[in-house]
């Protein structure tokens, strides 16, 4: 008698995928200080104004220009505003920015990719010579001339940068279909009567996340530096907003001509801070991910 072998349920696979793809990230000792550093960042950014006595846009002229101090950390401008107050604030804006345009990207890049990979031919010609058009023009001056066409509201910044950083995901989830469409439980699903659109969402689309989930983590440092470069250069959110970029901008003069050095140093530190945590948690997930990981 022949005795059968039980299959793990679905849920269980994945929850053993799961734990191995936690236990290979944890292994990376950048990543796990830098979602750690990240989670404390989130966290201040949300809850950090509501808990703050100080609000980013009270005026107080006898606070005007102090340096860090017990009452004000990172001290205050030359309107007396609290500047960690206004730290947390930008913050909040601009990850909310670089969030919501990594989400935009990473949704037309999955879509333009399946489409490209799964149907190949033609469309995929098409779509792909799209994609070079995309990289061959200067993304931050067109997104310069959107915004200052446009007007600079959060739609549209966010729409600007999604606009050119779409491809990457569409040129590896391209490449995941093109594999992934030859796989037997493809054509096990094409043997059953399955339509071709099911196939494509519900079928490989799971097993080619891995990419896009790497992808949009890495995405979202350049969404902030993006921001961060339009709020510099005035052309981003407009006062009485703050964002990181936008009270660098503020503190050119304080700096130079008045040696303010905080004025210009804790935003500065606060953008460098986030781009190098997401860029290093960016790292780990990519190796965590990768299912040829092993342990040595």
């Amino acid at each position: 008698m022949r005795l059968r072998t039980r299959k793990p349920p679905l849920t269980e696979l994945h929850g053993s995928l799961s734990r191995d793809a936690w236990r290979r990230f944890r292994r990376h000792t950048l990543a796990v200080v830098a979602l750690g550093v990240l989670g404390v960042l989130l966290l201040a950014v949300i809850v950090g104004p509501f808990v703050l006595d100080a609000e980013p846009e009270r005026i107080d002229f006898g606070s005007k220009n102090l340096p860090p101090t017990l009452a004000h950390p990172m001290g205050t401008d030359e309107l007396g505003r609290d500047q960690l107050a206004r730290v947390l604030s930008g913050g909040r804006l601009t990850l909310a920015v670089a969030t919501a345009a990594v989400l935009v990207a990473a949704l037309l890049g999955v879509v333009v990719g399946a489409i490209a990979g799964y149907w190949g031919g033609l469309i995929d010609n098409a779509l792909m010579r799209i994609v070079d058009v995309f990289y061959s023009l200067p993304s931050l001056f067109v997104v310069i001339l959107l915004v200052t066409l446009v007007g600079a509201s959060f739609g549209t910044i966010v729409a600007a940068i999604a606009a050119f950083t779409w491809m990457n995901t569409a040129r590896l989830v391209r490449a995941s279909y093109l594999s992934l469409k030859e796989r037997e439980f493809v054509d096990a699903a094409r043997s059953l009567g399955v339509g071709d659109v099911r196939i494509v969402v519900r079928h490989i689309l799971p097993n080619a996340l891995t990419p896009v989930i790497v992808s949009a983590t890495l995405g979202i440092a350049t969404a902030i530096l993006t921001e961060s470069a339009l709020s510099f250069l005035g052309l981003g959110f407009q006062p009485p907003h703050a964002t990181w970029g936008g009270m660098l901008n503020e503190s050119r003069d304080a700096v130079t001509n008045l040696g303010h050095w905080w004025r210009g140093f804790f935003p500065g530190l606060m953008i460098l801070v986030t781009v190098l945590c997401v860029n290093y948690v960016g790292d780990g997930a990519r190796d965590a991910l990768d299912p040829r990981k092993e342990e040595r």
